[in-house]
């Protein structure tokens, strides 16, 4: 065993509680089994009118309650994105065992990466003011307008005191979030992280992304079977998930049960114009190449890929170019996991799938995949998912980027 891969043993991260509100489900069993089985989330949105807009579907969340984790008098007030993350935290801590009574709460970090936060809210203040004046705008809606706001309401529902940090960095939000977390961690900063990300859909955002010309053009009439065009544009989501990281030898020393270790992760930055992806993929590239690299796997041994295509065309090109020349020993054997193509895309969806990585890792079930040249493909035809059968699973990739140009790898192992 050489130097490095021992160095990086040493500075494990463990997994041990998550939270989830996705469209492929609400709580950890109704997920799990969608994205085992790769039922898709993506439906007809009808929560606002959307006759105008080339693209009638998204990634929606129909199955929350948020009565079903908190009192009214907690919930009334808070935005949808705020709902979803609290019980999304409330599931986490849940599911890990921990019992914040017990610890130091100045030492638990609440870290959140959301690229809009509560899109809805900041539509409903910015009405009132321009019906109402300056003076007659709503006071209440205003503090769910900023981003942080999912992150301060985690902390005043669980009275933690420690950091506080939300990362709004498009499509990479909740990956910076959690190498953010894994500093604060190895650092000894705080023994425990509240990691997450959530967004929401609304219909400002919706007609943003269309007015920009990047919805994939899809109008699925009710009851239609929702096929996206491939290479077509990308489609919305939401959700909301949260992770309880741990530094390994205290997630031991608790007796806690461990999804899976986060072995590595890195983000890198390369060159793009205004609202689109990395010009020639070399950053992110270099990102997987560098993950594998400091966790002292070879490519050989990844079992799994996690890809962040999302039906853009332009960045499901891209990864799949890369993904060639990382992994050159398999080739055509390369099968991977879009699971965008199933949930839609959105500035938190990277919790939601490191979540889907680590209960595959946790129950040794693999994630669904599809042929890495299905990326490339175009047309609206149902997507080929294979599901694999139960096997050993040791180490996944998941690779991230975002329009603007920033890409960003990690591996998660078994425990």
């Amino acid at each position: 065993m050489n130097f490095q891969f021992k160095r990086c043993l040493m500075n494990d991260i463990a997994i041990t509680g998550m939270g989830i509100i996705s469209p492929l489900g609400t709580g950890r069993e109704s997920f799990w089994e969608s994205c085992r089985n790769a039922k898709s989330g993506l439906k007809r949105i009808t929560t606002f009118d959307t006759h105008s807009f080339p693209c009638n579907i998204a990634g929606l969340v129909e199955d929350f309650q948020p009565g079903q984790y908190m009192k009214p008098n907690v919930y009334r007030r808070l935005s949808r994105i705020s709902r979803m993350a609290v019980a999304a935290g409330i599931e986490a801590i849940q599911d890990s065992g921990l019992i914040l009574d017990g610890i130091d709460r100045e030492r638990v970090a609440v870290i959140m990466g959301t690229a809009y936060g509560a899109s809805s809210r900041v539509e409903d203040f910015y009405i009132s003011l321009l019906r109402d004046g300056p003076r007659g705008a709503q006071p209440l809606l205003f503090p769910e307008t900023v981003p942080n706001a999912p992150a301060s309401h985690i902390a005043i529902f669980h009275r933690i005191l420690g950091p506080n940090t939300t990362f709004c960095q498009n499509e990479l939000s909740a990956e910076n979030a959690i190498l953010y977390a894994k500093t604060l961690l190895l650092n000894d900063i705080v023994d425990v992280a509240l990691v997450g990300g959530a967004e929401e859909i609304s219909e400002m955002l919706h007609s943003c992304y269309s007015d920009v010309g990047s919805l994939n053009t899809l109008q699925s009439g009710e009851g239609q079977p929702i096929l996206p065009k491939r290479g077509g544009g990308l489609v919305l989501g939401e959700g909301a998930g949260i992770l309880v990281m741990e530094r390994k030898s205290f997630a031991i020393e608790r007796g806690a049960k461990i999804y899976g270790l986060l072995r590595s992760g890195i983000i890198s930055g390369g060159s793009a114009s205004i609202g689109h992806y990395e010009i020639d993929g070399e950053q992110m590239r270099r990102a997987m190449v560098t993950v594998l690299d400091r966790s002292g796997i070879g490519p050989t041994e990844i079992d799994q890929i996690d890809l962040s295509a999302n039906l853009s065309g332009e960045l499901d090109r891209m990864e799949h170019h890369q993904v060639k020349k990382v992994f050159t020993q398999k080739q055509n054997k390369i099968r991977v996991t879009p699971l965008k193509y199933l949930m839609g895309d959105f500035g938190g969806a990277g919790i939601i799938r490191a979540a889907a990585i680590l209960l595959s890792l946790y129950r040794q079930e693999p994630l669904p995949v599809v042929n890495l040249d299905t990326l490339v493909g175009e047309g609206d035809t149902a997507l080929e998912w294979h599901i694999p059968p139960a096997q050993d699973i040791r180490s996944t990739l998941m690779t991230t980027s975002t329009f603007g140009g920033g890409s960003a790898s990690m591996i998660f192992s078994k425990a």
